[in-house]
């Protein structure tokens, strides 16, 4: 037996938002790397944050990659593409980053 009013919001209920779908391009092709540096703070990047980066996405100018230099990853902007960079090895653009709120 069903008693009072069904509630006003029925029909209106929204479905969960799935971050594979929403920060995801690529998954065979995405990997997560969390920063353990301070260095990259004017690039609004913290300590503890995780940076979702796509092995498959184009490499453009102004892209934020991740790069290997003298066997660490660094970031980095790419200004300008040219035949010279090849010589450095590109892991992925970075898509999103993740940044952890702190408490104060």
């Amino acid at each position: 037996m069903i008693t009072g009013f069904p509630s006003p919001a029925q029909g209106y209920e929204s479905k969960g938002i799935d971050l594979n779908s929403v920060l995801i391009r690529h998954p065979s092709a995405t990997v997560f790397m969390q920063i353990e540096s301070s260095s990259y703070m004017n690039m609004g990047i913290y300590n503890g944050d995780i940076l979702i980066i796509d092995r498959a996405k184009k490499i453009r100018p102004n892209s934020l990659v991740v790069y290997e230099s003298e066997g660490h990853f660094v970031l980095g902007r790419v200004y300008k593409i040219k035949k010279t960079l090849e010589d450095t090895i590109i892991t992925g653009s970075v898509t999103h980053i993740i940044h952890t709120v702190k408490e104060m």
